[in-house]
């Protein structure tokens, strides 16, 4: 199969291609190549898996213009391109609330202009063996963590998250889906388990999900798909970061 996967360079996107490269045909574009998803010239393909895209809640409030021409217009431009075709595009939990923050309403537009032959794919919060710089893993690793927040959230690995990307694009599932592990774990929760205890405790931002969870039903159908996630955020964070600064 000929797919096209936006975001290729990206975060998930990298991850996702070096998986499926062996076997289909790829086909990349990417703002961190110097294409712009609204201007581009967009290839033709069997399928597209639309992972490009603007993250950040924080970042959102300070240029919601941008968040919207990226997450609205620039996939409007890949969705008419390939209405008819199978799609497989990646919005965020966030678009449960997207009252709260410019971020979340994007993704939350998005999904509502999507094709209906499409499949939305609500990703939890990612992490990796090599955590973003400033999120909570990479607080944690760099002994950053200056205090706790009352945040609670479902987080999934990267690796998990693209295996759940590939069940699905051998499906003709439609509509949206959360990709998660269905399970909820507060910052406190692991910050006591990297052995910091004694930090003091804030509470979250209003414009954030105070609590994020898969749901459930969506990872029991994942589940009976063959979907078989290999991490757990608990015993990942012993086991990597934990036991390597002991």
């Amino acid at each position: 199969m000929k797919i096209l996967i936006t975001g290729h360079k990206g975060f998930i996107g990298q991850v996702l291609w070096e998986k499926l490269k062996n076997d289909h045909d790829l086909i990349g574009l990417d703002t961190n190549a110097g294409m712009d998803m609204q201007d581009c010239e967009i290839p033709d393909a069997d399928a597209v898996i639309h992972l490009a895209g603007k993250s950040g809640v924080r970042q959102s409030f300070n240029d919601p213009g941008t968040f919207w021409n990226v997450n609205v217009n620039g996939s409007k431009r890949i969705f008419d391109h390939f209405k008819g075709k199978r799609i497989l595009y990646a919005s965020s939990s966030t678009a449960y609330e997207p009252y709260l923050n410019p971020y979340a309403n994007s993704k939350r537009v998005m999904e509502e202009i999507a094709p209906e032959n499409s499949l939305g794919m609500r990703f939890h919060t990612v992490y990796s063996n090599n955590p973003r710089e400033g999120m909570l893993l990479w607080l944690i690793q760099n002994n950053k963590l200056n205090y706790i927040t009352e945040h609670s959230r479902d987080f999934i690995h990267v690796d998990d998250l693209c295996d759940a990307i590939i069940v699905l694009l051998k499906t003709d599932a439609t509509g949206i889906v959360d990709i998660g592990m269905g399970e909820s774990y507060s910052v406190k929760e692991l910050a006591e388990l990297a052995g910091m205890k004694d930090l003091p405790i804030k509470p979250g931002m209003d414009s954030e999900r105070q609590k994020t969870q898969a749901n459930k039903r969506d990872i029991e159908i994942l589940h009976k798909m063959g979907w078989k996630p290999k991490y757990n955020v608990k015993n990942f964070l012993t086991n990597e970061f934990i036991s390597s600064t002991i």
